[in-house]
């Protein structure tokens, strides 16, 4: 066989490897994320990325800690768009997945908080309306939120980008594995250390808490993906 035989077949050889390894790399990943309700992927944007959102947060308005609609700025929905298609990300989100809402968390010395063990099963939605197993009313930021049905919830994906690495001293998440499947589960918390530039993609339904930060900040955008209809006669008030 001439010499070139011999390295196209190494070569085609070569990439069947790594596209098998690929393929064992997503998988293991979603096993993990159905298995554990959480898993961390660094590297969603890069250090620059950090430092231009960094400087587009600071021309944030909000009040108080944070803001719950940064789905009407252009630069978030390009950015939630490609979270989505990210090679590791995409294939946990829901079929069709939309992003229904971004929040703005900015954790500090002057606005610190801890918060306690709980599930989220608040969404942001388009009207109120009167409609079985839909409860738990708000209005916020002049948005309607409500607590839906449990299979609507199980089929959300919230994604939180980190700005600094987050860690025990900055109000590190912490969250306890395979909660969100309402298994009989150990008060057994695990704390995710995130780095600069990678999210933490957790099932809203999993327990997950934080802690006062002592030092330092925590600064995190975190987006919710679902599929992009709602049972009828709800709608999302955004999808992007």
């Amino acid at each position: 066989m001439p010499r070139s035989g011999f390295v196209q077949q190494a070569s085609a050889r070569a990439l069947a490897t790594n596209a098998d390894s690929a393929l064992h790399g997503m998988t293991k990943h979603l096993v993990k994320f159905n298995e554990d309700g959480f898993i961390v992927v660094p590297d969603i944007v890069s250090i620059s990325e950090v430092h231009e959102i960094s400087l587009r947060c600071k021309d944030l308005q909000f009040h108080r800690a944070g803001t719950r609609n940064l789905l009407n700025h252009n630069w978030i929905q390009a950015l939630s768009l490609r979270i989505s298609l990210h090679p590791i990300i995409s294939r946990l989100l829901p079929s069709k997945a939309k992003s229904v809402q971004c929040t703005y968390f900015h954790k500090s010395k002057d606005k610190n908080w801890l918060v306690p063990l709980h599930r989220d099963t608040s969404i942001p939605v388009k009207v109120k309306f009167e409609a079985p197993d839909w409860d738990g009313w708000s209005k916020k930021e002049g948005v309607w939120f409500a607590k839906p049905p449990e299979e609507v919830l199980r089929n959300l994906v919230a994604v939180r980008v980190h700005l600094e690495r987050n860690t025990i001293e900055n109000g590190a998440l912490q969250v306890i594995p395979g909660s969100h499947r309402h298994d009989e589960v150990a008060n057994n918390r695990t704390t995710c250390d995130i780095p600069s530039g990678g999210a933490l993609v957790m099932h809203p339904l999993i327990l997950h808490s934080s802690s006062k930060l002592s030092s330092g900040r925590r600064r995190v955008l975190h987006f919710l993906y679902a599929p992009p209809t709602l049972p009828a006669p709800a709608e999302w008030a955004h999808a992007m």
